[in-house]
């Protein structure tokens, strides 16, 4: 039942499968999204495994397939910020990260105000500020881009504001 909370944009989301959420994407992004456009400041988390796919991470303040931030996990060796506006991707912020195969890794994205920080374990890894048309307001998304992506448990809780 707790599945009919959740909009399915990708091409698998079955019930099948060991994992609470297991999406799979064969070609381009698949979102599998929950929650509303009057969500503002707060951290999505949630601990990953990866099954051969280019892109997977957490998206915050999604308002449909085409406006978000995601911190994402690349299978180019990369951690990306990135920020997608009516369709259009854009790095916020990038860095070198190696994700083992068969490696289970702790994912964050905190957003406060304009502010976006992507966590991998408890080590701040990317963060960036948003001043070009930034998105206020939206829900959460697990992010698998042409592969699939495992977790039990997707966590959301207000924001830490200093």
């Amino acid at each position: 039942m707790w599945r009919r909370a959740w909009i399915e944009a990708t091409d698998q989301f079955e019930p099948r499968w060991r994992d609470a959420f297991h999406p799979a994407q064969n070609q381009g992004t698949g979102l599998l999204i929950t929650g509303t456009r009057e969500w503002r400041d707060y951290e999505v988390l949630a601990t990953f495994k990866r099954d051969l796919v280019a892109e997977a991470g957490l998206a915050a303040r999604v308002q449909g397939l085409r406006r978000y931030y995601a911190m994402l996990v690349c299978a180019d060796d990369k951690a990306r910020l990135v920020k997608v506006l009516d369709g259009e991707t854009r790095v916020l912020a990038e860095t070198d990260y190696v994700w083992p195969t068969d490696t289970a890794i702790d994912v964050s994205l905190e957003v406060i105000g304009r502010r976006q920080i992507g966590r991998i374990g408890e080590m701040v890894l990317l963060s960036s500020e948003d001043d070009d048309r930034p998105l206020t307001g939206g829900g959460i998304a697990l992010v698998c881009t042409e592969g699939s992506v495992a977790t039990d448990e997707i966590t959301v809780r207000p924001a830490e504001v200093w």
